[in-house]
């Protein structure tokens, strides 16, 4: 019997939210394929249970008289109904029918089999009213649903034998008792068996489809990252290659000041590149703020990047906006600060995506010279169209921070 999923903090499985899941089909979809399958065939399980529990309900209000011990009949079938509910919000909750929970439905079958019979007139023994036959059936499609090993299967023979326990008095009218008796337990173990080749069936399936996912995701991610790559490469072709080959040529004077300016951009693009992949894998924002470093690298600046753990699932609008907000902040500084280098970091805490572009040059006064229309509408109002913001940090003399968060507020 396969053991239920490992529980998270709230001590329910993520995919208990809704009744086995199904409410919310996107998260049943992300969830592995065993899981998957364990829960529609609980589902179905369920179904097939509330197929005899309903009719069996109908008999209560029954014109004729079908059993001998109205009551007693139904206390037994108040109790299934209990059961059957305890149960599946039990593997709602699991997500899977664990061991203890198979034993307490075959105690239950058996005691319904001996108390519905036993409450059955004797002319309507086997007839539909005594639904506790078709309890042995469920628990039947139970016990082959969780069956894994041949040895699992041996719980089919309790039920079998109170089953005959308890129709001991109507066995035997047609044919031979042992006979008869294997002709009405056919459909139970029959149950189990083509229950339990459906689940299997399913789990391979689902199994092969997973595999085939991970390996087209596979393919596409190392696409994506040769695609970076490629990028890379022409940026250093286009930035560092230039540089050093002029420089070996003797087309540029290494001593003089725009070499060696040019030399610290080309420098701090290469770290950048260090950084982002020191920051994990490639993102849509990663890959959008360095390439914002190498064309402010090409302005003569240098900027000192890093970022830390940049979510791989961020928007590509979000991304685009937020690189394109860091680049023109970085041209600020080029145009306006008055120095040739400058910070840029990106990080992720609380599921709020920061990006800081520093530097130390002149700074101003918002309130006197106002903020640059560069300023209020490249970067701030960009920002706001994706639900984002911007705020601009500066005194005279103190250099600049311009802050962009996204989104304004934690989801």
């Amino acid at each position: 019997m396969q053991p239920p999923p490992a529980r998270d903090t709230a001590g329910q499985t993520a995919a208990g939210r809704g009744f086995l899941g199904w409410r919310d089909p996107l998260l049943l979809a992300a969830r592995p394929s065993g899981e998957r399958v364990r829960r529609f065939v609980a589902m179905l399980l369920m179904l097939q249970r509330l197929s005899y529990l309903l009719p069996a309900c109908s008999s209560l209000f029954a014109g004729e008289v079908l059993f001998s011990g109205r009551t007693r009949n139904a206390v037994l079938l108040a109790s299934a109904l209990v059961w059957n509910v305890a149960l599946f919000h039990w593997v709602a909750r699991r997500g899977w029918f664990t061991p203890r929970a198979v034993v307490i439905d075959v105690l239950a079958t058996c005691v319904f089999m001996i108390g519905v019979t036993g409450a059955c007139l004797p002319a309507s023994g086997t007839c539909v009213s005594n639904w506790s036959s078709h309890a042995l059936l469920a628990t039947g499609a139970l016990i082959g649903a969780v069956g894994e090993r041949p040895v699992q299967f041996t719980a089919l023979l309790p039920p079998i034998a109170v089953y005959a326990i308890a129709h001991a008095d109507d066995l035997g009218r047609r044919f031979p008792p042992v006979l008869e008796l294997a002709v009405r337990v056919n459909g139970y173990l029959w149950f189990a068996v083509i229950v339990f080749f459906i689940h299997r069936y399913l789990a391979a399936q689902a199994a092969r489809l997973d595999g085939l996912a991970e390996q087209r995701l596979a393919a596409e991610a190392e696409r994506a990252a040769e695609r970076t790559r490629l990028a890379h490469y022409r940026q250093l072709h286009d930035t560092v290659l230039a540089t050093l080959t002029a420089i070996a040529r003797g087309g540029l004077d290494h001593c003089t000041e725009e070499v060696r300016r040019r030399c610290a951009a080309d420098a701090a693009y290469v770290r950048a590149l260090i950084g982002q992949d020191g920051a994990g894998p490639a993102t849509g924002l990663g890959n959008g703020l360095a390439r914002a470093v190498s064309r402010a690298a090409g302005l003569g600046l240098c900027v000192r990047y890093a970022a830390e753990a940049l979510p791989e699932d961020l928007p590509a609008g979000v991304a685009a906006a937020m690189a394109e907000s860091a680049a023109e902040a970085l041209n600020n500084v080029v145009r306006h600060s008055g120095e040739r280098e400058a910070w840029l970091t990106a990080v992720a805490v609380d599921g709020v995506v920061t990006v800081r572009v520093v530097d130390r040059g002149r700074g101003f006064d918002p309130g006197r010279a106002g903020i640059g229309y560069g300023l209020r509408s490249s970067v701030a109002g960009r920002m706001r169209e994706i639900g984002g913001s911007a705020e601009i940090i500066t005194a005279p003399g103190e250099g600049a921070c311009v802050e962009l968060r996204w989104p304004d507020r934690p989801l």
